[in-house]
């Protein structure tokens, strides 16, 4: 289903005056909440956030599985030290990563998955991916490929600014 009139006028984006940036912001930030809460409610019910789900992921699978620095998890996950170091506390309460000091920089902590944080992404993975293909569904399949490679070119091109 291919929609050419969407009206962004009710979300106070008004096309008469010429800004598409304006239309293609808005658009994203739209779908980018519409998919956010779909995700929300599906970590909800099974007791995690997508943040906590994503610093599992992050330790389990990242450097072949000899865990992340919480620096460079804060950096993959977009959220700040102090957020960082309050989930991964969290986490290691549940049992679900383990902390220790870098042996090669002290000012540094390491988190590593364990076999429980393991046991629930693999519980957890199935309805996360059917839900990741179910909302990726919605795009036509011809169209994915461009969609993709026009993302990530935005996005390299967005990191190159720094």
């Amino acid at each position: 289903m291919e929609i050419n009139n969407f009206d962004l006028r009710p979300y106070g984006v008004n096309p008469a005056k010429g800004r598409d940036y304006e239309s293609i912001m808005y658009v994203f930030a739209l779908i980018y909440n519409r998919l956010q809460t779909r995700v929300d409610a599906y970590f909800a019910a099974c007791g995690l956030s997508a943040v906590q789900f994503n610093l599992l992921m992050l330790a389990a699978y990242q450097n072949k599985g000899q865990g992340i620095s919480q620096v460079q998890a804060a950096t993959h996950l977009i959220a700040s030290a102090s957020n960082i170091t309050k989930l991964v506390e969290k986490s290691v309460q549940e049992k679900l990563l383990t902390r220790q000091t870098n042996p090669n920089s002290r000012r540094e902590n390491i988190i590593c998955i364990t076999k429980k944080g393991q046991a629930l992404i693999d519980k957890v993975w199935p309805g996360y991916d059917r839900l990741m293909r179910s909302l990726t569904g919605k795009i036509p399949a011809k169209n994915r490929p461009q969609m993709e490679q026009i993302l990530k070119n935005w996005f390299v091109a967005l990191q190159e600014e720094k």
